[in-house]
């Protein structure tokens, strides 16, 4: 079962690359981007974008799979992303890009494998403007979360204009 599988990498990850010392600094911004992850996922419910999909067990569904990356995958992503992102504007930079390609390119992987499936419009171009606004929106929180969510309603708003919810799948 992959998802086993990646729970336990990431929990290697974390064991190696994450300073627990220094959680609650980051736990803010992992919040926001779950309650950003839950948002798609209530308001895109019956019109999704995009998926999981289990390939190796029945019961192993989108919602369990998406509570699991919300809960568990992502924040320790984003515990690594934030204490480890540099100082210096030219590392940022590439550092930025490393994790937005990571991402994209997993994402990739798991669409070509069948794990990952997209509808009404996405596709694998659009994970990767959605990971640089999505890991701009990281840094922007952890450095001023009032900004964040200042700018993150103009933002849902140009999202939802752009890939819009039909009223009828609200139901």
């Amino acid at each position: 079962m992959y998802l086993l599988l990646v729970i336990i990498v990431w929990i290697l990850f974390a064991r190696k690359f994450i300073d627990w010392s220094q959680w609650r600094k980051q736990y803010p911004t992992v919040l926001f981007f779950a309650v950003a992850t839950l948002s798609y996922n209530l308001l895109y419910y019956n019109h999704t974008l995009w998926a999981f999909r289990g390939i190796t067990a029945a019961w192993l569904n989108h919602t369990i799979i998406n509570f699991a990356f919300t809960f568990f995958i992502c924040p320790m992503t984003l515990f690594i992303f934030l204490q480890k992102f540099p100082k210096e504007r030219k590392s940022q930079f590439v550092f930025f890009t490393v994790w937005v390609t990571f991402y994209s390119a997993i994402q990739a992987l798991f669409a070509h494998k069948g794990m990952f499936v997209y509808d009404n419009g996405w596709n694998s171009l659009h994970n990767i403007w959605l990971n640089i606004v999505l890991f701009t929106f990281v840094i922007i929180h952890y450095r001023n979360p009032a900004i964040a969510i200042l700018l993150a309603i103009p933002a849902v708003a140009l999202f939802l204009f752009i890939f819009p919810v039909p009223l009828d799948s609200l139901k």
